[in-house]
């Protein structure tokens, strides 16, 4: 069975080969013993800035993890401009203050290339100036607020992303308190009195919608984007309360919960990270009147921050032991679709599981995709700059995911490397999607409604995709 320690071996014969050649070739131009050893190449350095610990840890490991794949498929192709290629993979503890910034600057101070990252928003936000101000391309594979679209002028920009933005995700949260469950399956093609009028989980009608959103980029951007665009025709319909939190965990929330409550909202959205959105709705399902709510068919809309792993393992009641509920059983929320069903997708998912064989037969987590091909743009960015130049760079990562260039998958990454050593133009069609980067730096997408379900023989709870708005559907829904 492929694995990264075998493909490894074949990326430390393909740099041996070069350095061989060049013994030879010493050795023919004088006497053998005066032949020195040929140095192997310096590797050229990409950043990756990753929250391994605290808030994000169990968000960022896969994320880590694509990004090794990524390396050996690069490497395994002869690396870039004759180098091997090193991606160096800092925990930036989740920070987002300080020690981001820290990262930040040490990576600049050791003259990397490009640089992955971070994860969140405002972490993003708070570092894009000091990659902008070194002209180091930055590409984060999972930030989604509106506002880094905004952070840098257009024609001299450094900040990508892989991922849409939140104007979208809010737009797929409405679409979704709308129609459910009458409406699910048909979201390609939507029916208005439907989609006003049917009923939520539970047999309820979300006219009347809570948001509950951490006070950072991405929580405040997404709530906006409701706030702004939550549909005021059809039955009455209001935002029923907007309760930030801090972003710092706290021993509790059952005041902000009881808050709320008392606003008798029919679905509640929570756009926070996963062990504050887990505490909050411990502390909402205790309040003595959640339950009346609750007959009444009241759910949880959840998004990205909460669609990881860790989330699925925090337990319901705390303290407990291991047989309590998880806490995210019942949950439903949305996701940008970074595991679409295509051909592209398919090929990633493969090449992930040869270097990681436990994930053999399952879609890899959300936002690897996105990771995967954040690095591999940033690998044939710099072989169609032919240089380790910033600018050109940044220019060639305009337009190796963009026609008319001959296009290829994440199956032909030698291929796609051969094409741009021959000076000739690519069209990269990413795992995640469509990776054609827009003035702005974002990149379009649908997204998927999932729910967390306990599956009754292994009593697993899991995430199961319910129904998926595409791209054109939900631009329609923003203003």
């Amino acid at each position: 069975m492929a694995s990264f320690f075998g493909r490894g071996l074949a990326v430390l014969a393909a740099f041996a080969g070069i350095a061989a050649a060049t013994v030879a070739t010493t050795a023919t131009e004088g006497c053998a013993d005066k032949a020195a050893p040929a140095s192997k190449p310096d590797p050229i350095v990409v950043g990756v800035s990753f929250g391994l610990t605290k808030d994000l840890d169990s968000f960022a490991a896969p994320l880590r993890d694509a990004v090794r794949a990524a390396e050996g498929e690069i490497n395994a192709a002869g690396g870039l401009l004759g180098r091997p290629v090193s991606f160096d993979i800092q925990d930036d503890r989740s920070d987002e203050g300080d020690y981001v910034k820290g990262v930040a600057n040490d990576f600049v101070k050791k003259g990397v290339v490009a640089v992955i990252g971070p994860i969140g928003s405002q972490q993003v936000k708070i570092t894009q100036d000091i990659y902008a101000g070194a002209q180091i391309i930055q590409i984060s594979p999972s930030a989604t607020s509106t506002e880094l679209a905004t952070l840098q002028k257009d024609d001299n920009r450094f900040l990508y992303r892989t991922t849409p933005d939140d104007a979208f995700q809010g737009a797929a949260v409405m679409l979704f308190a709308q129609k459910t469950p009458a409406g699910l399956g048909d979201a390609g093609a939507p029916d208005a009195a439907t989609a006003v009028d049917a009923a939520a989980p539970g047999g309820a009608t979300c006219n009347n919608l809570a948001i509950v959103n951490i006070d950072n980029a991405y929580g405040n951007s997404m709530a906006d984007a409701i706030v702004a665009n939550w549909p005021k025709k059809g039955p009455a319909r209001q935002i029923a309360i907007r309760k930030v939190v801090s972003t710092d965990l706290a021993p509790d929330y059952k005041k902000e919960a009881a808050e709320v409550i008392s606003k008798s909202p029919q679905c509640v959205v929570i756009i926070s990270y996963e062990k504050t959105a887990a505490q909050f709705t411990r502390d909402f399902k205790a309040d003595p009147g959640y339950a009346a709510l609750a007959s009444k068919g009241l759910f949880f809309i959840g998004t990205d921050g909460v669609y990881t792993s860790g989330f699925l393992e925090l337990p319901r009641d705390v303290p407990s032991d291991d047989t309590s509920p998880s806490v995210a059983e019942g949950f439903y929320g949305t996701n940008p679709d970074t595991t679409p069903t295509t051909l592209e997708y398919n090929q990633f998912r493969t090449i992930f599981a040869s270097y990681f064989p436990l994930r053999a037969g399952t879609d890899a987590p959300a936002f690897a995709a996105n990771t995967f091909d954040a690095a591999v743009l940033i690998a044939f960015a710099i072989e169609k700059a032919g240089s380790l130049d910033h600018v050109k760079i940044r220019d060639a990562l305009k337009q190796v995911a963009a026609p008319p260039g001959r296009p290829f998958t994440p199956a032909q990454i030698s291929e796609a490397l051969i094409e741009l050593r021959n000076g000739n133009d690519i069209d990269y069609k990413g795992a995640s999607g469509n990776c054609d980067f827009e003035a702005n730096g974002n990149v379009k997408a649908g997204f998927i409604i999932w729910e967390a379900v306990r599956d009754p023989i292994s009593k697993r709870v899991d995430y199961k995709t319910i129904d998926h708005f595409p791209t054109e559907q939900l631009a329609g829904q923003i203003q």
